[in-house]
């Protein structure tokens, strides 16, 4: 006996619109929330104006190939980026309707993302880091510095955001907590410390309590992003190797682990890479060094 089909709602394209970016502004990043806004006005211009549909359940995969191909090129230019925000925005447009009842098909699902071209990143050799590092050990507080950027692959903005609430040194498993704020202020992600970084950063929380200076809620790393990118130059040059900056370390340390043999996917969750962004950047970026890693 053949099960029953589920009962799809007839909703308008307007009202499902309507819904959803009220559902988004509650769950996605202000800048994810208005670029869907901005597709949302188009995508209902296009299905009001060229290719009239008046409920969601109307919608097929051929109407958004040509939403797609209407949204990229009526303005006489296209970009591989400007594709693929039209493509996650159906593709997330098209689950929330499949949540709600109101289609059985999820938009977009089997299109692909245009591939963008990325450069190489530039990236310290095993030996710089490693001088780095050395360099930065004669002060608890920059050995902290650096290991967070070139051993954690952390942001600097996320560096910098670091209270001492957001770090457990305690054994088994000394690790730090990346917490989002916004409208991702919920989520956060747990970074385990390698064992010398660890030690370093106990001492210099034992220093800052000496120096009464200690507070749970204070900043980590209690000094500008300016003065971070100053503080690495000048251990650099200590170090005898090229100058570099926060960004060549974070991009140093993913290739020193996945040189290390740690999967692609652990290696892009632990730099807080998205789902989309590490299928359409992380992966073309670093594919020099994750290949070596499979073989």
């Amino acid at each position: 006996m053949s099960e029953p089909e589920e009962t799809i709602v007839p909703v308008t394209l307007t009202t499902a619109i309507d819904t959803y970016l009220e559902e988004a502004a509650n769950s996605r990043t202000e800048n994810v929330y208005f670029n869907h806004v901005s597709l949302s006005k188009r995508f209902l211009r296009y299905f009001s104006t060229f290719r009239p549909v008046a409920t969601v359940d109307q919608l097929h995969r051929p109407d958004f190939l040509a939403f797609l191909d209407w949204y990229t090129h009526k303005r006489g230019s296209f970009t591989p980026a400007t594709y693929n925000m039209g493509v996650e925005f159906l593709r997330r447009f098209g689950r929330f309707c499949v949540s709600r009842g109101w289609s059985n098909e999820p938009f977009a699902a089997d299109i692909p993302y245009q591939v963008i071209a990325v450069e190489v990143p530039t990236v310290l050799t095993g030996d710089e880091r490693a001088r780095l590092l050395t360099a930065a050990e004669a002060d608890d507080f920059n050995r902290t510095l650096v290991g967070l950027l070139a051993e954690v692959g952390l942001k600097k903005r996320e560096l910098v955001g670091l209270c001492f609430a957001d770090i457990d040194l305690e054994e088994p498993g000394p690790a730090i907590v990346i917490r989002y704020s916004g409208k991702l202020k919920k989520k956060s992600r747990r970074l385990t410390l390698p064992a010398d970084l660890a030690t370093a950063m106990r001492r210099y929380v034992e220093q800052r309590k000496m120096e009464g200076t200690y507070n749970m809620l204070e900043p980590l790393v209690p000094i500008t992003g300016r003065q971070v990118n100053n503080i690495i130059a000048g251990l650099c040059e200590d170090a005898g190797i090229r100058r570099a900056n926060p960004q060549i370390l974070r991009d140093t340390a993913a290739a020193h682990l996945l040189k290390a043999g740690r999967p692609a996917e652990e290696v892009g969750r632990q730099l807080g890479y998205t789902p989309r962004g590490y299928m359409l950047e992380f992966l073309p970026r670093f594919q020099l060094w994750i290949e070596p890693s499979a073989e």
